[in-house]
């Protein structure tokens, strides 16, 4: 059961990727059809530099993350079993061994990173592997791996030229007709209304893509109870801790395994999971979920969400 789970899974994101591919040629489509009418050379300069700006940003990427966050590569000799974790892992997944990175931090997180499978990166905080037993750490390092299977970096990078292009396209579309009648403010604000819609359905593709990774760590391990248990302690490290820095709120909220702004207390559904009580644990989740509020601006689902995923591949798998 848990390998058709597997790979409906990896299919449904592979498909995924390819609607966001297809979501983004079907905008450029129309709008150079559009523009045999208003002239191409502003759309294709509109095009080409949201196009520019994502390519960079894909190329240089890995180099910044490393930097941001100070990830040391470290070797099979000096962290064997983290090590072999995520080598066995991988051999599950089917992909090549992700180089290894260790960062000091307090913090309980993991993330991938890389261009592709083949340049992939998984880096461990200290914090997490303070925080969490080897179960839990290994469902967390088997989400990680799921994000480089199903090429998360990739798909997120291919969709995050989408609010670019719409603001820049509404904004060059707009000022053709409006530079003589005094309607470029109204233009502008057309174009950022663009950008956010186009910024809902990235932050949809990466909330959609938790879901993914959570998944694949839930059948690789067959022990979905684990990512559970380290997702509530680490949600719950979260909403005890002090606000985390305004960079973290911004720039590196996708990299981390659940989102730092969000601030749900997850008590009872963490003390649920420890008494491994079926019953209790659907208590739990049902009341968190009618407190939850809309995630529509996060990176993550809820945990609340996402555990509940989970709960239902437990009872599958039961």
């Amino acid at each position: 059961m848990a390998v058709q789970a597997l790979f409906k899974l990896q299919t449904i994101a592979a498909i995924t990727i390819m609607l966001i591919f297809a979501l983004i040629a079907g905008i450029i489509g129309a709008v150079l059809w559009y523009s045999q009418i208003t002239g191409i050379g502003g759309i294709g300069l509109a095009v080409g530099l949201s196009l520019g700006i994502v390519l960079l940003q894909w190329a240089i990427g890995p180099a910044l993350i490393r930097m941001f966050t100070r990830a040391k590569e470290v070797k099979k000799e000096q962290a064997p079993a983290l090590y072999q974790m995520v080598e066995g892992l991988a051999s599950k997944a089917g992909i090549p061994m992700p180089k290894l990175y260790v960062v000091q931090d307090k913090s309980p997180n993991a993330f991938a990173f890389g261009r592709s499978q083949h340049s992939a990166g998984i880096a461990v905080h200290t914090g997490l592997l303070d925080a969490l037993p080897q179960p839990e750490v290994e469902a967390v390092l088997a989400h990680e791996i799921g994000h480089i299977k199903h090429r998360d970096v990739m798909a997120i990078t291919i969709a995050s030229v989408l609010p670019l292009m719409l603001y820049y396209i509404v904004l060059v579309t707009g000022t053709r007709d409006e530079r003589q009648s005094g309607g470029f403010l109204l233009v502008w604000l057309g174009a950022m209304a663009a950008q956010f819609v186009g910024n809902l359905i990235v932050l949809w593709l990466s909330r959609t893509r938790e879901y993914y990774a959570d998944a694949f760590s839930a059948y690789v391990t067959g022990q979905p109870v684990n990512l559970m248990k380290g997702l509530a302690r680490i949600t719950y490290r979260q909403a005890v801790s002090p606000a985390p820095a305004r960079s973290v709120e911004t720039g590196m909220r996708a990299f981390y395994i659940a989102d730092p702004v969000e601030r749900q207390s997850i008590v009872e559904v963490a003390a649920a999971l420890d008494s491994g009580d079926p019953a209790k644990l659907e208590n739990a989740l049902e009341a968190e979920k009618r407190k939850a509020p809309l995630q529509v601006l996060l990176t993550h689902p809820l945990t609340v969400n996402r555990l509940a995923a989970l709960n239902r591949i437990r009872k599958e798998l039961a």
